[in-house]
């Protein structure tokens, strides 16, 4: 009769050893020092445009021990028109970010500042007035994690929170609109390369 005890010793060590092995695997370690990264996302924007957005980045990062400095491109189409605007529409977004971020194990968080445009779409006849202004600006934080799937390849994903500082406004003649909310969320998922400076 199989002792309990035992079992569950066996069971332990069938789950930890191949953990302690593939930590010490090199395969699985990033290069050592300072080295370059290269990622490539997927996002879910909510709060930038009047209705949610799909988007596309490309990031360069220059990452040292537990901290890394990103910086970013994206690009965002919005998924449906907003009907309640009455002036007119936003149908994209584009924007560079710059973070600075500190990892600990396979979780980082991140100070995110945005700077980008929208896309001003006026309906029928209508024409933006000159003081109409797309550019907007957020800052906030990202959290998320990191799995590393081979020494070349990691899988990341993340929720990045946004107050908008400055927000994009559709002047028509004496009637005005703004095209965000105060606030903006984003998810994403993405890929990451490590790419050695030497």
């Amino acid at each position: 009769m199989l002792n309990a005890g035992r079992v569950a010793l066996v069971i332990a060590l069938s789950l930890v050893l191949p953990a302690r092995a593939y930590a010490r695997d090199p395969r699985s370690a990033p290069p050592p020092g300072v080295y370059g990264e290269l990622d490539a996302s997927s996002m879910l924007m909510f709060g930038l445009m009047p209705v949610t957005g799909i988007g596309v980045s490309s990031a360069l990062a220059l990452r040292w021990l537990d901290a890394s400095l990103w910086l970013e491109a994206r690009a965002f189409k919005a998924l449906g028109r907003n009907d309640g605007a009455i002036l007119g529409e936003t149908t994209g977004a584009g924007a560079g970010a710059t973070s600075l971020c500190r990892h600990r194990e396979a979780v980082f968080l991140c100070y995110v500042v945005q700077i980008g445009a929208i896309r001003l779409s006026a309906v029928d006849d209508l024409r933006p007035a000159e003081s109409s202004t797309p550019w907007f600006v957020t800052s906030g934080a990202r959290g998320g994690a990191e799995w590393r799937v081979s020494r070349h390849l990691q899988v990341r994903g993340f929720l990045e929170l946004h107050l908008v500082l400055l927000r994009p406004l559709l002047r028509v003649s004496t009637f005005a609109q703004d095209q965000t909310s105060r606030v903006a969320a984003i998810a994403g998922v993405g890929l990451t390369l490590p790419v050695s400076l030497r």
